[in-house]
């Protein structure tokens, strides 16, 4: 789980473009997790997007941990990643909210 904490903005972008190549250097599913950010901006969506086509081209996968909410989902509205009802309304923004899906066990 890559865990973004604190201020998530323009002046820790280059931070948190360090923490996730290494997370996807090091894991083939790398979760990222906002919860605890207390300041997100756009610097930081282009960031996380940016890794999720970049694990994609090699790949592997990162996913959000879980749904958008709170400020980051405020955040994704205004910036029309989501409408108002938080879901997508584009086929990228899928990311923001669609949990990544484990493979299911089929030797059972």
């Amino acid at each position: 789980m890559a865990e973004i904490s604190g201020d998530a903005d323009i002046r820790h972008t280059q931070d948190i473009t360090d923490m996730l190549r290494s997370a996807l250097a090091a894991h083939d599913v790398v979760l990222v997790s906002l919860d605890e950010a207390t300041c997100v901006d756009v610097s930081t969506l282009q960031v996380l997007l940016a890794a999720h086509k970049q694990a994609k081209s090699l790949g592997k996968s990162l996913a959000m941990a879980g749904p958008a909410k709170g400020r980051l989902r405020k955040l994704l509205t205004e910036k029309g990643f989501l409408d108002v009802e938080g879901e997508p309304i584009f086929a990228e923004a899928r990311f923001w909210v669609t949990p990544l899906q484990q493979p299911r066990d089929l030797s059972a």
